[in-house]
C-alpha cells in the first residue's frame, strides 16, 4: 500500500474533541489503520502541532499524539532540514496561495514519494493537485 501524507489539520482534528472535524478524521484514521497504510509526516508537521497545543491544559494532547506517532512502526517523520530551500521556492513561485512552508515541504515529499492520497482538511492541498481524505 502506498503510504498517506499526515498534515497537521488532521493531527489537530484528532487531538481536538471540539473540531468540527474530529469524528471524520477519528473515522478515516481507523479506516487508514484497518486498511494498513502507512503513515508520513514531517517534523515541520510536528512543530505545528505543538504551536497549536502548547496551552498548559493542552500540551498533554501534543504529547500523547507525539508519543504516538514516534512509538509506531506505522508511522515516519522526515526531518525537514534539507527541504526548507525547496519549499521556500515553491513558496515563492506560488505566492498567489495562501501556502504555509510547511505546506510547500509536505507537497514537495508527497511528490517526491509518488503519494496522491493527504491526511489533511486542508484544501491547499487540493489545489496542488493531491487527494485530501477529509472533506
Amino acid at each position: 500500500m502506498k503510504p498517506v501524507y499526515v498534515d497537521t489539520s488532521a493531527l489537530i482534528a484528532i487531538g481536538n474533541k471540539n473540531d468540527s472535524y474530529h469524528q471524520q478524521t477519528v473515522r478515516v484514521h481507523k479506516k487508514l489503520l484497518k486498511s494498513k497504510r502507512y503513515f508520513l509526516t514531517t517534523n515541520g508537521v510536528i512543530l505545528e502541532l505543538f504551536n497549536t497545543f502548547s496551552a498548559i491544559k493542552q500540551k498533554s494532547i501534543a504529547i500523547r499524539l507525539f508519543n504516538l506517532i514516534d512509538n509506531s512502526k506505522y508511522w515516519d517523520c522526515i526531518p525537514v532540514d534539507g527541504l526548507i530551500n525547496k519549499g521556500i521556492v515553491r513558496f515563492q513561485k506560488r505566492s498567489d496561495k495562501n501556502w504555509s512552508l510547511v505546506d510547500c515541504i509536505g507537497m514537495r515529499v508527497a511528490e517526491n514519494m509518488g503519494i496522491t492520497d493527504i491526511f489533511t482538511t486542508d484544501h491547499h492541498f487540493i489545489q496542488a493537485g493531491f487527494n485530501i481524505l477529509i472533506k
